[in-house]
Parts: structure tokens; C-alpha cells; sequence
């Protein structure tokens, strides 16, 4: 069942999961559109995280993506990617005190050039953003589940390790980050994009990393331009390199790409 408290899904439903979407709202509602399209309003939406950094419209998705959980409270469902974990430990992890070296962190090692979230809010600092972001946005991000489980399929950001399923699962629900600037691989690993168990007992399916980076780790890249194997489905996550945003329709592994115009 579901990774959500006091959720209950009929089983059998159609998913779509929608990877990384970075601020880049018309691809979102191109995307959405499609997968209505083809599936119906009883489709089970899941987007697989990152929705800040890199792209232009920032605050905006963030509106779209409380705008549609509003539309469809019982099917669709984001989860939590890296780059929303750094910007919210830079503004203070649950509401506490800024984190300046989280911050820095996030800038080093995170933004593509031109792709600071801050400046769309018109911030520099964690402290100034943690002022200047809309309460409602932080909120969404700050109450995301670090996984969605649904069927046979565990989503997560960048992939699950080759250990049993029960204790990260213990270790994702608990939603408390490393200490120091560490992430969990869950979340951050991009090592994870290509590691394929059978021990999971499910399906796991992630974004997080481009299909550039998955052939250097893997080649042939199975699936092309994403990593598809029984037990393992990732997305390339590359709408802020390339422009273009995948999804995937399962049961069925049809995957389907939007571009901009």
C-alpha cells in the first residue's frame, strides 16, 4: 500500500511517474496533459522529486504542484529530491535556525550556472531565504515523503541500495537528514541509477541522473535513454540539460518525453 498516512488506493490503478521537473512548469503541464491523455483521471500520478534549482520557473511549479494536489488529493503524490533537501536545510531544517554551511554547500556543489533558486525569491543567503520564499512552497517541500510505495513499485529519488527493503524504508520514513552535509544515498547516490536487486522484492523507480551519466557507468545502457531492467526502472533526469522531461506509464514500461516548443 501507499507511503502516505491514512491513504488507501484501490489496487490496480494505472501510474505515471514523472521525473525531475526543476522549475520547469510548461514541460510539467505538457507532461500532465498527455498522461490524462492517455490514462484517465483515475491515474495514480507520482513525481519523483527536484523541483527547485536549474530551471526558470520555480516558484511557479511550486504553485502548479499544490494547485494539483488540491485538484487530486487521493492520486497525486511528489516525493523529495536532493536539491529540495539542500534548499530546505539551507533555510533550516523544520523551521530552525539557517544553515549558511548548507547553504554554501547547495551553491558549490548543486546549481547549474544561472540557476540559483534564491534569486527567483529574491534572496542570497539561507537566512534571506528562509524570509523571502512563500511559506506555502516551504511547507510543501518541508512535508514531502522521502518514498511512495504503491503495487509492486517503490519510487525514490536517485534509487534504493542493494540491502533488504524494510530497514531504508525505516530509514526513509523517519525523514531526518545526516548529519553534517551528508545526504542519504537514497536521495542522492547517483551510483543507485544503475543498481538493479532482486532481494527488493519490487520495482524500484527513480530519477535523479541524466542518461549521459548512466553510460558512463553502464554500457549498454538497458533501456536507453533510460535503465530498465525487472526489478529496476530509472528515468533520465535531464530536463535541465537537454530540455527534456520523461514519465513512465506502468504497469505497461511505456515511456513517454515532452519538449519545449
Amino acid at each position: 500500500m501507499p507511503h502516505t498516512a491514512g491513504l488507501r488506493l484501490p489496487p490496480g490503478l494505472p501510474i505515471a511517474a514523472i521525473a525531475d521537473l526543476h522549475g520547469h512548469l510548461d514541460e510539467f503541464d505538457k507532461m500532465l496533459a498527455e498522461i490524462d491523455r492517455r490514462l484517465g483521471p483515475d491515474a495514480v500520478i507520482i513525481t519523483l522529486g527536484d523541483y527547485v534549482d536549474n530551471g526558470p520557473r520555480i516558484p511557479r511549479l511550486l504553485d502548479r504542484l499544490l494547485e494539483v494536489k488540491r485538484q487530486r488529493p487521493e492520486r497525486f503524490f511528489s516525493i523529495l529530491g536532493d536539491h529540495d533537501l539542500a534548499c530546505l536545510r539551507a533555510m533550516g531544517w523544520r523551521k530552525g535556525p539557517p544553515d549558511e554551511a548548507w547553504y554554501q554547500n547547495w551553491a558549490n556543489r548543486y546549481w547549474h550556472p544561472g540557476g540559483e533558486t534564491p534569486r527567483q525569491y529574491g534572496a542570497s543567503s539561507g537566512a534571506t531565504l528562509a524570509e523571502m520564499m512563500d511559506s506555502r512552497h516551504r511547507e510543501f517541500l518541508q512535508e514531502l515523503p522521502w518514498f511512495f510505495e504503491y503495487g509492486e513499485y517503490v519510487f525514490v529519488h536517485a534509487g534504493l541500495e542493494p540491502r533488504d527493503l524494510g530497514p531504508q524504508r525505516e530509514e526513509l520514513a523517519r525523514r531526518e537528514p545526516l548529519p553534517g552535509l551528508q545526504t542519504h544515498p537514497q536521495l542522492r547516490d547517483k551510483k543507485l541509477a544503475v543498481t538493479s536487486w532482486e532481494g527488493w522484492g519490487r520495482i524500484v523507480v527513480s530519477g535523479h541522473t541524466r542518461a549521459a551519466k548512466m553510460r558512463q557507468m553502464v554500457d549498454p545502457l538497458p533501456g536507453d535513454p533510460h535503465f530498465v531492467t525487472p526489478y529496476r526502472i530509472t528515468l533520465s533526469g535531464e530536463i535541465d540539460s537537454t530540455g527534456t522531461l520523461y514519465a513512465a506509464l506502468l504497469p505497461e514500461r511505456i515511456f513517454l518525453e515532452v519538449g519545449p516548443d
